[in-house]
């Protein structure tokens, strides 16, 4: 699984949604940077520090996506097929209860593909190593400018 960092419209804020600090920016960045390289343990230890930082609010939510994603995979070692069909199942329901916030923040559309694609079926590793997700904002922080 890939995640491509790509430079989106600078309408886009994704820090009114679920990241409101250049901390909790650096966080999920370091996610997707670890999650790119194949090292899904240290994205998901990444963004649990994300969500701790976030604390208990609404805006963490969008992030579930991501924490389900890398149990996913994890499942998928394992070979815990029920599992990996309950978090396919359950990241598609955070994903369209948190559809704004997650959409101000990545293009949305592999995570869908794949969720959809995969929610009965058994996947590989090399299968789930190619779903793309592409960051979509072009703005480092609503007041440091641009990329």
């Amino acid at each position: 699984m890939k995640i491509t960092l790509t430079k989106g419209s600078q309408e886009s804020d994704p820090f009114s949604f679920m990241l409101d600090s250049v901390n909790e920016f650096e966080c999920f960045d370091k996610g997707i940077r670890y999650f790119n390289a194949n090292q899904y343990k240290q994205a998901h230890k990444e963004w649990e520090i994300l969500w701790k930082l976030i604390g208990n609010h609404p805006r963490r939510n969008g992030l579930k996506v991501f924490l389900q994603l890398t149990g996913i995979y994890q499942n998928i070692q394992f070979e815990k097929w029920d599992a990996v069909r309950y978090g396919i199942r359950i990241a598609g329901l955070r994903l369209c209860e948190n559809i704004t916030m997650i959409k101000a923040l990545v293009e949305v559309e592999y995570i869908e593909r794949f969720l959809s694609v995969y929610v009965e079926k058994k996947i590989s590793l090399k299968a789930f190593d190619e779903l793309q997700i592409q960051r979509k904002w072009g703005r480092v922080h609503k007041d440091l400018g641009t990329e």
